[in-house]
């Protein structure tokens, strides 16, 4: 009887020491999992930053051909509206003079 309690203590003693290790296990697989996670948005966070920036410029860079672009377009267009008042101003000047004439 007593080699019987005293295999049921050592049991017990085994199934404690099977808890406390499975307890320290899991412990520490969730600060290895949070560990983990933290690594995780931290890389995440640094790649979205430099996919922010490269947007970024990518934007500017786009904004800059426009602006070019929208210069050169006006710049043909003064140039084009200066041609034709040159060319025209005399016939522009008769053609107001008989208007204020008609009245």
């Amino acid at each position: 009887m007593n080699q019987v309690i005293k295999e049921l203590y050592d049991i017990e003693a085994q199934a404690g020491e099977l808890l406390e290790h499975a307890a320290s296990s899991k412990q520490k697989l969730q600060e290895s999992k949070k560990n983990q996670m933290e690594e995780i948005s931290v890389g995440i966070a640094a790649e979205l930053e430099g996919r922010m920036a490269t947007l970024q410029a990518q934007l500017e860079e786009q904004a800059e051909e426009d602006m070019q672009d929208l210069v050169a377009c006006s710049q043909q267009q003064i140039e084009r509206l200066n041609k034709e008042y040159t060319e025209n101003l005399r016939s522009y000047a008769r053609e107001i003079v008989r208007k204020m004439t008609e009245v």
